[in-house]
């Protein structure tokens, strides 16, 4: 049995690319996004469609973008990777449905959204062993 190995991916997304494109595709949003997902996009007073959950929707996509090239699996559906808000405001992974072991940072800040995901993920394990890994980090 080999060591864990540390992983890391990360992308950028401009917020005006994903918002054009969500306005041109209506079916989009629900192709990309969980319903989760969307509904923290627009949490608070934010309203969908606006400026801020665009850019909170931008930085999800970054997000699952980023996990994609951390696991080294392009090929993952973007709803096997959802980007969760917890309570405190800490953006959580979550993989095919359990939460993961993998941590992520998501940022957006003049019309591009970017996020790196890092975690320590063991050489030849499958993409289940990712979201229950034998170690979870410090929270």
């Amino acid at each position: 049995m080999s060591a864990p190995s540390f992983v890391c991916g990360c992308d950028v997304v401009e917020v005006a690319r994903l918002s054009a494109a969500l306005d041109r595709r209506s079916a989009m949003l629900t192709r990309l996004f969980t319903a989760r997902e969307i509904a923290d996009a627009r949490r608070g007073d934010t309203l969908p469609g606006s400026q801020v959950e665009r850019a909170r929707l931008a930085a999800r996509f970054a997000a699952k973008e980023a996990t994609r090239k951390a696991l080294g699996d392009l090929r993952l559906p973007f709803h096997a990777v959802e980007v969760r808000t917890e309570r405190d405001g800490r953006p959580v992974l979550w993989l095919r449905g359990a939460a993961s072991a993998l941590s992520c940072s998501l940022s957006h800040d003049a019309g591009v959204a970017l996020a790196v995901v890092v975690g320590v993920y063991p050489h030849g394990a499958s993409l289940d062993a990712a979201a229950s890994p034998s170690v979870t980090p410090d929270r």
